[in-house]
């Protein structure tokens, strides 16, 4: 197909316009999903499956792949050997190896301010200095526990119970945080944080993805995801005229659970300004606080719903949807084995990053009225944009990357999908959590934070409805997003 792309790029403009559509359903005919019945493998790269509960097993894969611990058949003895020798690894070394590939990143540099931001509490340098070094330490911590998550899943090798680890772990690190600052009596910043994970998702992550992806050049004009609109186009690192595809079936799917919760949290903000006015007695608190509740519920049994129809009733639909492809068949794994963590390490190594985890936040949670009173930095802007970077890091970086690589349905996959299960499963958590805690956690985010997400989601769904990307796409939803971050930074509390 390279070839007849490259005699397209040159054919004189009225040819090309004729040609094009027809190579392109010639490419669409091709790039058919493939799918391992035996091992149950399903093709990730591609435009159709861009759900979250999938996609981090492709990234799994890519990540051993980068550290040569995929296994490939040597087809001639009939064995398998791994990339970087010919000794198959055992036990102890294939963990030794796993957990090395998950250390060895660049994020792991900020492990350093894990005892730094211990000692600061002890040692009395100040709120300030334990609350920046416990921020630094979250984002390696959060992709260590991340990565734990997805290793016992592979290692578990089962579709269905590997997508229910991602749904309910793959967001751990806000759950925590939300556990220990629920614990301090911080509501506000609960629900500033848990608004601030949603935005960063869908506007700033989704945003830079596709402005990153539409400015980035590609080796070739027409690809499996992507079409550059320049005759006799030459590979440069940054192009014009450039789109990236997706599938828009699977996008909406999430797009419309993210409508429903921006609804769960309207509502109950509706009912509390109706039955309390200006003034609230102690009684109409409690009606809001049990309508959150029983709402909380509701909106977790809509998350097993959504997690049944992507994992059991719907998952060929959102697979074979505009067909689904793989960039490398090599990376998909068809046939080949996987090595890295067993279930008992990555259970480990996700028990120990779990306690540091609450270790650190705890310490974090305790210096933000300190810094709130002392610094200036308004408590909204803490939970609403320092917080959820830290949590998020590396799913970030990981999304922009896939979109860099033209790969938007992975990108997609990863920042709508980790807002759909914020909004559906850790905000019903934190609600249901605060019950247990004797807190009164509710689903009244004020009238301000009830407006911004829903007006981010109606912005992201109108973007995101044709199925295509582009740079302009992009700078729209970053410049929302950093709208937002004023709009926070300069909000006196009087107005929420």
């Amino acid at each position: 197909m390279a070839s007849a792309s490259s005699r397209t790029a040159s054919a004189p403009s009225g040819l090309n316009n004729r040609v094009a559509p027809a190579q392109r359903e010639m490419r669409d005919a091709e790039e058919m999903v493939v799918s391992d019945s035996n091992h149950g493998v399903v093709d990730f790269g591609g435009r159709g499956n861009i759900s979250a509960l999938k996609v981090k097993a492709f990234a799994i894969r890519l990540r051993h792949k980068v550290h040569g611990l995929k296994s490939e058949r040597d087809k001639n003895a009939g064995t398998y050997s791994t990339l970087r020798g010919s000794a198959p690894p055992n036990g102890s070394s294939s963990n030794c190896a796993g957990l090395m590939s998950i250390l060895y990143h660049p994020f792991s540099l900020f492990l350093v301010a894990l005892p730094l931001g211990v000692y600061s509490h002890f040692a009395g340098w100040g709120a300030l200095a334990t609350f920046w070094l416990n921020i630094l330490a979250m984002i390696p911590l959060a992709k260590i526990l991340g990565d734990g998550t997805e290793e016992l899943a592979a290692a578990i090798k089962n579709d269905t119970i590997s997508g229910l680890l991602n749904a309910t772990l793959g967001n751990a690190v806000e759950m925590i945080l939300s556990v220990q600052t629920l614990r301090k009596g911080l509501l506000d910043v609960v629900k500033a944080t848990l608004l601030g994970s949603i935005l960063s998702n869908i506007l700033l992550v989704l945003g830079t993805s596709f402005l990153l992806g539409g400015l980035i050049g590609s080796s070739t004009p027409y690809g499996r995801h992507h079409i550059i609109h320049i005759e006799n186009y030459q590979a440069t690192s940054c192009t014009m005229e450039k789109e990236q595809m997706f599938s828009s079936k699977s996008a909406l799917v999430n797009m419309a659970m993210q409508l429903l919760a921006c609804m769960t949290c309207a509502l109950p903000t509706v009912f509390a300004s109706a039955s309390s006015g200006v003034h609230s007695t102690p009684e109409e608190r409690h009606k809001v606080v049990e309508v959150s509740r029983v709402g909380a519920c509701i909106i977790m049994s809509s998350y097993v719903a959504y997690i049944m129809f992507q994992l059991v009733t719907h998952k060929k639909m959102l697979t074979i949807d505009e067909g689904n492809d793989s960039d490398d068949d090599d990376e998909e794994g068809g046939g080949e084995e996987d090595t890295g963590l067993s279930a008992p390490a990555a259970l480990t190594l996700m028990a120990v990053t779990t306690c540091l985890i609450a270790i650190s936040s705890e310490m974090l949670v305790g210096a933000i009225e300190h810094v709130v009173e002392h610094c200036g930095i308004p408590a909204r802007f803490i939970g609403i944009i320092l917080l959820p970077f830290a949590g998020n890091a590396c799913e970030h970086a990981s999304a922009i990357r896939f979109a860099m690589q033209d790969r938007p349905g992975l990108s997609i996959g990863i920042a709508v999908g980790s807002s759909t299960q914020i909004a559906l499963f850790v905000v019903p958590f934190t609600v249901v959590a605060g019950w247990g805690l004797g807190q009164e956690m509710d689903l009244v985010f004020g009238a301000m934070n009830t407006a911004v997400m829903i007006l981010s989601v109606l912005v992201v769904l109108t973007l995101v409805i044709d199925g295509r990307s582009n740079w302009l796409k992009g700078f729209m939803l970053c410049t929302a997003y950093v709208f937002c971050a004023v709009l926070y930074w300069y909000m006196p509390p009087p107005l929420e």
